[in-house]
């Protein structure tokens, strides 16, 4: 991770230009063909540690770090905000391995476009100084959860129209064991020992609209992400 960190770091909080969008344009086959993307330094140095090519597991994290870099830098962190993070990581390596390292780990995971992409603008929050890293970490940690379809889920009950009669219980619990939603009449009723699974069932498949709704976690969650695709 002592190479990694670095050419991450650098990767970060340096102009990108186009080449970050060329590898979401070429795809996961071609992502080290064009020579113009080895001039990001994460993307170099993946490059220089595969000894023999460059497997499917490298070619999906440089993908998935494109993705990351292109949402962190959308050009709403002030410069300065920008020069002040990346002096502090690079006057502390010991901070810099544990708030870069662990994003690069994460990454590595990850195989959703759009997981990654909502991972950038958490750290984007981050570096703004809008979350603490605590925050950050909280968030990033609940994404790592997220099935794809889930995204939708919150915005809808974010805006108010979550349509609980076309979803399952068990998307429900995956959000509210998450800590994102919450059930106000099933936490109400769970007092009551004759509240059944058939009576969980039913308050999904006939809810009201203020049945289940966001949690203060889930707010911030969906406040910070970006519109689902």
């Amino acid at each position: 991770m002592s190479n990694l960190v670095p050419a991450f770091r650098d990767s970060v909080f340096s102009p990108l230009g186009d080449p970050a969008g060329e590898i979401l344009e070429a795809g996961i086959d071609m992502v080290f063909e064009n020579d113009a993307l080895k001039s990001i330094p994460i993307v170099n140095t993946v490059v220089g540690l595969c000894k023999v090519g460059v497997n499917l597991h490298e070619r999906n994290l440089l993908r998935q770090t494109a993705i990351f870099l292109k949402e962190v830098r959308d050009g709403t962190i002030s410069s300065e905000k920008l020069e002040q993070h990346k002096a502090e990581l690079e006057r502390d390596p010991e901070k810099a391995e544990k708030e870069l390292g662990r994003v690069l780990i994460i990454l590595s995971r990850q195989v959703d476009d759009f997981q990654s992409k909502v991972l950038g603008s958490f750290y984007r929050a981050f570096v703004r100084g809008a979350i603490s890293w605590e925050k950050f970490c909280e968030l990033a940690e609940a994404n790592s959860r997220m099935f794809s379809g889930d995204y939708l889920i919150l915005e809808e009950a974010y805006h108010g129209d979550l349509k609980n009669n076309k979803r399952e219980l068990y998307q429900i619990d995956r959000l509210t064991s998450m800590g994102l939603l919450e059930n106000q009449q099933r936490t109400g009723a769970a007092e009551d020992d004759r509240f059944s699974f058939q009576d969980q069932a039913l308050i999904i498949n006939n809810p009201t609209d203020k049945n289940v709704s966001l949690t203060s976690f889930g707010v911030t969650f969906c406040q910070l992400m970006p519109r689902s695709k």
